[in-house]
């Protein structure tokens, strides 16, 4: 077919612009989440390859490519025509993997989808440089998982690596634009050409994020604490009355900690987002270096008295991943600046902890919660892809009924899990795995309508993450993703200084007055003031 030809002719071409290497993609740690799903054995080995392909410049003409690849004409199926839908994932494979596909592509076929599921997935060491090599080799596949924290939709697009699914969504996407609301189906585009299906499966109007330990406020007799001076004073009656043997700290890492955020609402400057960690955006179109603005003198002040007090931890600076985690789930703590997911292992020194022991703290209820984005997860179509509004019907499909859902998502119930009206599940672990024989992460593809919570989160986690809150308002950036490309090693450079130099500053170790104007001026000798005019460059060009 001419269409083919043309992709194939251009997948060259591309695949010869980006043999120069991806090496100015920012790395991130993985969303900690379960593990997802996988199947087939086709591209399981993780390519052993030592050279990085890709190149964050590189482009194609999407006139010639992409966008013409969004023809419909040619992707209506025969009656019971079944095509191949290979979704390409992070992760690891789950045991019953085999077995529950099955159940799934039986239920595809009962349903007249016309395509069979299957699913490569690669481990997380190697996802980055394999997917870089499919995608510049022309490896044919359908779908990938864009994960805008990691490798933006953006910078795939700029290499002219995706297709413009816009044609699709509008003969086949139904189901998806009923669920999926238009400020988070903009997230997936770029240009105004849809190149993803965003998983719109978390409220992102959180910040700030307080949770308070309620059963502590009943122990010591205190009331809920309304401003931030009544926290400070509920914390110390708290840590002076402590009897275990470590002390319950605020639960935060010094390094690499921009931000003290546990009373923005009540700031001046209120509503705004911090993006990155670096970048201050306003309601009112305000771009600025976040550790020049009043808010986060404020917030280091405020870590300073705490820090003074003896409420943050003084090691600080030298508290880990891990030793956070063992601290959290020791319930050595009283209040922590995010959720909760996972109450159970409390139960080990506080047997009586329940669901219903904690309060997710607002400290000014007058003021609107931000909603910084509209979806970071989303899945793409990449250009290779020779059934292209695959991806679209499966998705459609799994948003068609909350059944095809719980399948996707959550397995077989009875054996993968067990659904508890209205909305939550109960994961059956496995002993010897500890997970599911089946599970596939919420966060890749999910959606609030049909999300299960489970039940040993906090009621409040469940109802601040997994609820939309009709009170939030949209950020001004909310459908704006940052391209660090062009910016990359100031980028690297910033991030060190902010590690090294300012996150002394914003856990309180440091004081503000005395020491942050060298801080300040070390962030622009490693270029902050360059990545600022990138960002607002960038932005108001999106407008």
């Amino acid at each position: 077919m001419k269409k083919t030809m043309v992709k194939k002719a251009m997948l060259f071409v591309l695949a010869a612009i980006l043999v120069l290497g991806l090496g100015a993609c920012r790395q991130e740690d993985p969303p900690q989440a379960d593990p997802p799903a996988a199947a087939d054995d086709a591209n399981q080995e993780a390519d052993t390859d030592d050279t990085d392909v890709g190149n964050d410049d590189a482009g194609v003409d999407e006139d010639t490519g992409a966008d013409e690849g969004a023809d419909t004409t040619d992707e209506v199926a025969t009656p019971g025509e079944v095509v191949p839908f290979n979704f390409v994932i992070p992760g690891d494979r789950p045991q019953d993997a085999d077995a529950v596909l099955e159940i799934i592509n039986q239920r595809l076929y009962e349903d007249g989808v016309g395509i069979e599921l299957i699913l490569t997935y690669i481990p997380w060491d190697a996802w980055d440089h394999r997917l870089n090599l499919m995608l510049s080799t022309g490896e044919d596949f359908d779908m990938f998982h864009v994960m805008n924290d990691r490798v933006s939709l953006s910078n795939y697009a700029a290499r002219g690596a995706l297709l413009d699914i816009s044609a699709y969504m509008e003969r086949y996407g139904e189901n998806i634009r009923r669920h999926v609301p238009e400020m988070a189906m903009r997230a997936g585009q770029v240009d105004g050409a849809q190149y993803a299906i965003p998983a719109f499966w978390l409220e992102s109007a959180l910040a700030p994020e307080i949770t308070l330990r309620s059963d502590l406020l009943d122990q010591f007799g205190l009331d809920v604490p309304t401003n931030f001076d009544e926290l400070t004073d509920a914390f110390v009656y708290v840590m002076e009355n402590w009897e275990k043997p470590h002390p319950p700290f605020v639960p935060i890492i010094g390094a690499g900690t921009s931000t003290f955020d546990v009373d923005w609402k009540s700031y001046d400057n209120w509503p705004f987002h911090v993006y990155d960690n670096i970048f201050y955006v306003n309601q009112d179109g305000t771009i600025a270096n976040w550790f020049e603005t009043d808010a986060f003198r404020q917030d280091a002040e405020n870590a300073r008295r705490w820090f003074e007090l003896g409420l943050i931890d003084p090691d600080v600076l030298m508290v880990t991943n891990d030793l956070l985690g063992n601290q959290l789930n020791a319930g050595h703590w009283f209040v922590h600046f995010g959720t909760i997911g996972n109450v159970e292992p409390l139960r080990t020194e506080f047997p009586d902890i329940t669901v219903d022991d904690f309060i997710w703290l607002d400290m000014d209820p007058s003021q609107p919660r931000v909603r910084p984005y509209g979806a970071r997860n989303m899945n793409a179509v990449p250009l290779s892809s020779e059934n292209p509004s695959s991806a679209v019907k499966f998705i459609n499909w799994l948003y068609a009924s909350q059944d095809n859902y719980d399948l996707f998502l959550y397995g077989r119930e009875g054996i993968d899990f067990n659904a508890i009206p209205p909305q939550n599940r109960e994961d059956i672990i496995q002993p010897g795995i500890d997970a599911p024989l089946w599970s596939f992460a919420d966060w890749m593809i999910g959606n609030l309508d049909f999300i299960r919570t489970g039940t040993a989160a906090p009621t409040i986690t469940n109802e601040a993450l997994f609820q939309r809150n009709d009170d939030a308002v949209d950020g001004i950036a909310s459908m704006f993703i940052f391209d660090a490309s062009d910016v990359q090693t100031q980028m690297v450079d910033v991030q060190t200084i902010i590690s090294t130099v300012i996150s002394p500053i914003a856990v309180g170790v440091l004081d503000y007055d005395t020491h942050i104007d060298a801080a300040l001026q070390q962030l622009r000798d490693a270029g902050i003031d360059d990545l600022i005019d990138e960002f607002r460059r960038q932005f108001e060009a999106s407008r």
